[in-house]
Order: C-alpha cells, then sequence, then structure tokens
C-alpha cells in the first residue's frame, strides 16, 4: 500500500518482474516526452501484472493493454501493457479486475500471452506514469534494472510551498 505519512512519500511497488528505467527511455515518444506524466517503463520478464498499491480501477479498456487507477490521496496512474498491443483488441489479455474495482498492493491485475504478443510484433515496453502528478508532487525513481513485483520502484512526495507547508 502507499506509505502511511506524507513526510516520507507515498510508495509504489513495481507492477511486474522487469527491467525497470526512466520513461524517457519509453520507444513511444508520448510517454518518452512525458506527456501523459512522469513515471518509469518496464520491459516485462513475467506475464502477470500486480497492483502497485491500494488503489481504484479507474477504468480498463475493452482491449485489456491498459488500466487507470487513483489512490486514496488522489494520485491518478497508469498502467500501458506494452506498445501497438491496442491492434490486438484484446487477443492474449486477460483482465483480472474491472473499474471501480478496490484493489490492495499486490493483487492480480491482468494477465498476458508472451507468444501473442511476439506473433504480433508487439514492444513490451509497459510505460507505468502518473498523469494528475506534473505539478505539486516529486517523483523520485528509487530502483532501476531488474526487479520484481512489489518491490518499491517510485516514491512520490508532495512539495512544501515556500512558506514550509504541504501543497
Amino acid at each position: 500500500m502507499a506509505a502511511a505519512s506524507s513526510e516520507q512519500g507515498y510508495l509504489f511497488g513495481c507492477p511486474i518482474s522487469g527491467v525497470v528505467a526512466p520513461v524517457s527511455q519509453c520507444p513511444d515518444p508520448t510517454f518518452s516526452q512525458g506527456i501523459l506524466g512522469p513515471g518509469v517503463v518496464i520491459e516485462p520478464q513475467g506475464c502477470q501484472f500486480f497492483a502497485p498499491c491500494d488503489s481504484t480501477v479507474e477504468f480498463c479498456l475493452s482491449t485489456g493493454h491498459a488500466l487507470g487507477f487513483s489512490t486514496p490521496q488522489g494520485v491518478k496512474f497508469l498502467i500501458h501493457v506494452g506498445m501497438d498491443t491496442n491492434k490486438l483488441a484484446g487477443q492474449g489479455f486477460h483482465l483480472l479486475v474491472q473499474m471501480g474495482d478496490q484493489v490492495r498492493r499486490g493483487d492480480p491485475l491482468l494477465s498476458f500471452d508472451p507468444q501473442v504478443m511476439e506473433e504480433h510484433h508487439c514492444t513490451m515496453a509497459t510505460p507505468f506514469v502518473f498523469c494528475n502528478c506534473s505539478e505539486g508532487w516529486e517523483l523520485e525513481i528509487l530502483k532501476t534494472g531488474p526487479t520484481e513485483p512489489g518491490e518499491d520502484i517510485i516514491r512520490l512526495t508532495r512539495c512544501s510551498s515556500p512558506s514550509g507547508e504541504q501543497t
């Protein structure tokens, strides 16, 4: 779950085993340029995604390749599985949640068939971005490289105003 103390920030676990890098390394410019927000990109080594924190499922695309969430603190984030995976129209994806579900950190979210992705030449680079955190938040990437599901990879901390108050 997200860390309890706002002084320490809110922690987010890795949603899948894989290699984590800054989102600037994503092959899709919409993500690499930060248009959808700051975050990381993960090259999956597993095929099942897990909730990175306690949150509510805000949306699940019918194609199964993207999920949006919000935390009790109002943080909104997106997990977008692979590039060009929307063209599969759901083939190879199995959603385990639906819109409105409350999930706890570590709950399974979706699985995918890597063979289907390979057959359709989909890049599996998976952005994990924070959509409403460009202002008022500081995002710290805690770990890059090989990472297991649930390992803390991101800390979000509310920025302090000049007077020292939390914003």
